[in-house]
């Protein structure tokens, strides 16, 4: 389909809203002020601003690549594409129920939990919604394997289990970023990893599927977007 190459113009536009939409969600979270008891950690031990920041990384490469029509660029942007998506759904999966109906397990001080929606949106819904659209409509199906995504998922959770125990200093009044982490059992907020990172797994077979049903659903409305997209 003409629309899933290098090149196109629209997805073009769209990575360069995606692309101001980030930039200014990123400087706005990173200069909000933080508690006492997270500001040892620094904004680097949020998963949604680490998220963002790769979102931001695949946004850049699928512009670059669409303006200068890089196949290298493309296929490269296609590579990172399914993690970002991956990280991006489980932030827009855990954040938005907690954010609406049980606050006190992403904050214990709900009362002050304070974030513009403008900004909310920018950096907990647009990176997910932008991935999701670029794949559905507008990019070729995934390549990657199950166990190399399996791999990925399971050394970015590692990694992100080091960086939390490295930055998050709870002897000295230091506390894990959100509310459900913060447990006296390290056994236990193992397990919420493990569980996260499954679900991660399971949401890449999940949107492989949705992609092929939507892709054979929409064949001939395909046809039509395409047309009048050339």
């Amino acid at each position: 389909m003409s629309r899933r190459v290098v090149g196109n113009q629209v997805i073009l536009g769209i990575n360069a809203v995606s692309i101001a939409i980030g930039v200014y969600g990123a400087s706005r979270i990173f200069s909000l002020e933080l508690s006492d008891d997270l500001k040892g950690a620094g904004h680097y031990q949020f998963l949604t601003n680490l998220s963002l920041i790769y979102s931001l990384g695949v946004f850049g490469l699928g512009f670059f690549a669409h303006l200068t029509r890089s196949e290298s660029l493309y296929d490269l942007k296609n590579l990172l594409h399914p993690i970002g998506l991956a990280l991006e759904t489980i932030v827009a999966m855990v954040y938005w129920p907690l954010r609406l109906f049980c606050l006190h397990l992403l904050t214990p001080d709900p009362e002050n939990f304070k974030i513009p929606l403008k900004l909310d949106l920018s950096v907990h819904l647009m990176p997910v919604v932008s991935l999701l659209i670029d794949y559905l409509v507008f990019m070729p199906r995934w390549t990657i394997k199950s166990n190399t995504v399996l791999l990925l998922i399971t050394a970015l959770s590692t990694g992100y289990w080091c960086l939390l125990k490295y930055l998050v200093d709870t002897e000295n009044g230091g506390r894990y970023p959100y509310a459900f982490m913060d447990m006296e059992d390290d056994g236990l907020r193992a397990l919420v990893f493990v569980a996260v990172g499954l679900v991660a797994f399971l949401q890449f077979h999940f949107m492989r599927s949705i992609y092929d049903f939507v892709v054979k659903k929409t064949e001939n409305v395909d046809v039509e977007i395409d047309r009048k997209l050339d």
